[in-house]
């Protein structure tokens, strides 16, 4: 992250607060008639920029393209290998629709892999997330409001600033994959937009929809619930669907098998292309950092993989519970140690240690003593003074979290998230903060 360029922001908003406060009002005003919702509100925001240099963010390519490499390797062997399957322990019809073929060699479509960024480089991914990976829409609307904001304005004297396109670019990597899947033939499929109804930002559907149509797809928003399977195709009423882009999580999938049983057919028989296929599920589950970390269960990698792992991914371990040693061990030490559960997202069921009086972390560990959970190393969330607003400007330190959004494993663009508490999610606090990558003019 550039600190010329975030400075330069900074040193702006600092020697005009007046005049950057009122701009902050009306900066809330656009995200408040935009489409930016969540759970209902509009997003939360800071009257804040982050800049990147353009070899900065080629860094970033760099270290995400390592990463792929190395879950594209885990995810072939665990097709090929039954023992290394049963080291995610995954339930016998998880197991069965992960290793559906989906018709396409893009193993992940979408993605968004959050890391602790380092001026170093030593970033380190804090979460991997594959099923109904989001806020394309939030960081479309609040990188708008802050580029038009006085002190961006500023810095446009003299750099450009590139926004991140994130809607346009899915189409194409969706409809990449599904020409694969359709024997290299775009036949303008109508499309679903799939997540169980009061899940997904509706908000965000709506846009993509949008985008659909004016790209000359027809597209619908539905539950899987309401899918039909007649004569070997998918319907939603009377609506024939070629392509489905998933936004329903693999787990809350196999948790409504009985109720979706026409949709699940429909995929096992190859008779709708589905985005992002249920494979991803072996790199959204948190037991795969466990995994990784356990060099005598990957032997498939090389040196080079193995050092890409301990740079870059936390230590982490499955919590076994009879194990007197290990939970002595997180007791004993809870600054070291943050508990996550397998399969959850937003923050929820997350623990950090040193939030924690002894008493208190002894009761949540002793409370899921029959929870799946992973206890990984506490890494301290990287911070800077950023500017945030309550009834006048204010200069406060915060947290963040770099999200690096993948489309067919290409970096497609930034999201940050940022707050004041040990955990950064819906859970606890989170404000979006735009990113921009700059060029000199």
């Amino acid at each position: 992250m550039s600190q010329e360029m975030y400075n330069q922001f900074n040193k702006f908003t600092k020697e005009n607060p007046d005049l950057c406060y009122r701009d902050y009002l009306l900066a809330k005003e656009k995200v408040g008639n935009s489409t930016a919702i969540y759970k209902g509100e509009p997003v939360e925001f800071l009257y804040q920029g982050l800049f990147y240099s353009e070899n900065e963010y080629k860094e970033l390519k760099k270290l995400l393209n390592g990463l792929n490499s190395i879950l594209d390797k885990v995810i072939k062997e665990y097709k090929n290998n039954p023992v290394f399957r049963s080291y995610f322990a995954f339930s016998d019809l998880m197991e069965e629709l992960i290793l559906i073929n989906p018709g396409y060699t893009n193993n992940f479509p979408m993605g968004r892999f959050d890391i602790f960024y380092e001026e170093s480089g030593q970033h380190k991914f804090c979460e991997l997330n594959a099923d109904g990976a989001s806020a394309m829409n939030e960081v479309r609307v609040i990188q708008n409001v802050i580029y038009g904001s006085l002190a961006s304005q500023e810095i446009l004297k003299n750099y450009s600033l590139k926004r991140f396109e994130l809607f346009y670019s899915w189409i194409d990597s969706l409809l990449h994959n599904y020409r694969e899947f359709n024997n290299g033939v775009d036949d303008k499929p109508n499309i679903a937009i799939v997540d169980f109804d009061g899940e997904g930002t509706m908000s965000e559907f709506k846009e993509f929809q949008k985008r659909f149509i004016q790209s000359g797809y027809q597209t619908v928003i539905c539950d899987p619930r309401e899918l039909k399977y007649i004569d070997g195709h998918l319907y939603y009423n009377d609506m024939k669907i070629k392509l489905v882009y998933r936004r329903a999580t693999t787990i809350r999938l196999v948790e409504e098998a009985d109720f979706i049983s026409d949709f699940l057919d429909a995929y096992r028989d190859g008779a709708v292309c589905v985005v992002g296929g249920l494979v991803s599920q072996i790199i959204h589950n948190k037991v795969l950092f466990a995994i990784l970390h356990d060099f005598n269960k990957v032997s498939f990698l090389n040196e080079d993989d193995k050092t890409f792992i301990k740079n870059h991914i936390p230590y982490t371990r499955i919590v076994d519970f009879q194990d007197k040693e290990l939970i002595q061990n997180i007791k004993n030490k809870k600054n070291r140690w943050i508990l996550k559960p397998f399969d959850q997202y937003a923050g929820k069921g997350v623990y950090a240690g040193k939030d924690f009086e002894d008493k208190g972390w002894n009761d949540i560990i002793d409370k899921n003593i029959n929870s799946e959970y992973i206890v990984q190393e506490y890494i301290n969330v990287p911070q800077c003074e950023m500017t945030y607003a309550d009834k006048q400007l204010k200069f406060e330190e915060f947290g963040y979290l770099l999200g690096l959004f993948t489309y067919n494993q290409q970096l497609t663009g930034l999201y940050t998230r940022a707050g004041r508490k040990s955990i950064i999610g819906a859970i606890a606090e989170s404000f979006t903060v735009p990113n921009y990558v700059y060029r000199e003019v």
